[in-house]
């Protein structure tokens, strides 16, 4: 049986929502679901009982919820007692601030229970930033962004750019279109202009800011459009499409980079960590 189903059914079943399962899961609603929808049809039975408030277990998934939770128990402490010897150092991890959040924060944190002696040095920036000093050794590690695509580095997964609006925006309302950006290098504000310029689409900076956080915010109040992945859909945004009158973005790739020549044991053992869990990352 598939772990993952059942840690994403204990978390439903505990939070007594689908709602609280993504914070504990750091998955979106369309995830859970799907999860769910898979460990119901793998079992042949109805889980859940959901309604517009919360769900309450099914007599089966009452059951369910006895077995998975001493399932999930023993593997989580017969990996504890079968892990990597304890190391003792330092490592650097460099990423952007829109991937390095809860998904990021989960794998970390599993990795410090594991190594408590490791000290780990997060670093939170652009992309074009720690390229250079990932690839000069400064750093150990850098997870970077790469639009388009270039098969660089070690992937993690990829994930469909799109123009992000609030509900209510319509492009015939303005007169160029109102953008929300982080400052260069950031590559979602060289993907945007370079597309809007390529299609001969007028555009003026509404908000040129570092925090993603606050760009979304921008966006969701309807102040300006912009330029991320699909996983920063938030309720109160809409994808723009072509139908809309934007252009296609195309994809963003993450992918993991090491400083050359490697030997640092707790960097190694990270990346191995990242790249087995990285798929998290996307949610």
């Amino acid at each position: 049986m598939n772990l993952e189903l059942l840690r994403t059914f204990l978390a439903v079943a505990e939070g007594k929502s689908f709602t609280a399962a993504t914070q504990k899961r750091f998955m979106t609603q369309s995830t859970v679901s799907h999860q769910i929808k898979r460990l119901e049809e793998s079992l042949g039975q109805v889980l859940f009982v959901r309604t517009t408030r919360s769900c309450k277990l099914t007599d089966h998934g009452e059951i369910l919820f006895t077995y998975a939770r001493k399932i999930i128990n023993l593997c989580d402490e017969l990996d504890d007692k079968f892990s990597e010897k304890p190391l003792q150092g330092h490592v650097s991890l460099a990423a952007p601030e829109d991937y390095l959040s809860l998904p990021f924060s989960k794998i970390l944190a599993r990795f410090t229970r594991i190594q408590p002696d490791v000290e780990l040095d997060i670093r939170v920036g652009l992309s074009e930033t720690f390229r250079a000093q990932v690839t000069s050794g400064e750093i150990d590690l850098a997870v970077l962004a790469q639009i388009p695509p270039t098969g660089e580095g070690q992937p993690l997964y990829r994930d469909k750019l799109v123009w992000l609006a609030s509900e209510d925006f319509h492009l015939g309302t303005h007169k160029s279109v109102p953008l929300a950006l982080v400052p260069s290098p950031c590559l979602y504000r060289k993907t945007a202009i370079a597309a809007l310029d390529k299609q001969n689409m007028p555009w003026q900076l509404a908000l040129n800011c570092h925090s993603h956080e606050a760009i979304k915010s921008a966006v969701i109040s309807g102040l300006a459009v912009t330029v991320l992945t699909e996983k920063d859909l938030r309720p109160g945004m809409k994808v723009l499409t072509q139908k809309d009158g934007f252009p296609d973005l195309g994809e963003s790739e993450l992918s993991l980079h090491h400083a050359p020549h490697l030997s640092n044991e707790a960097a190694l053992l990270l990346s191995q960590q990242l790249l087995e869990h990285g798929t998290l990352l996307k949610n």
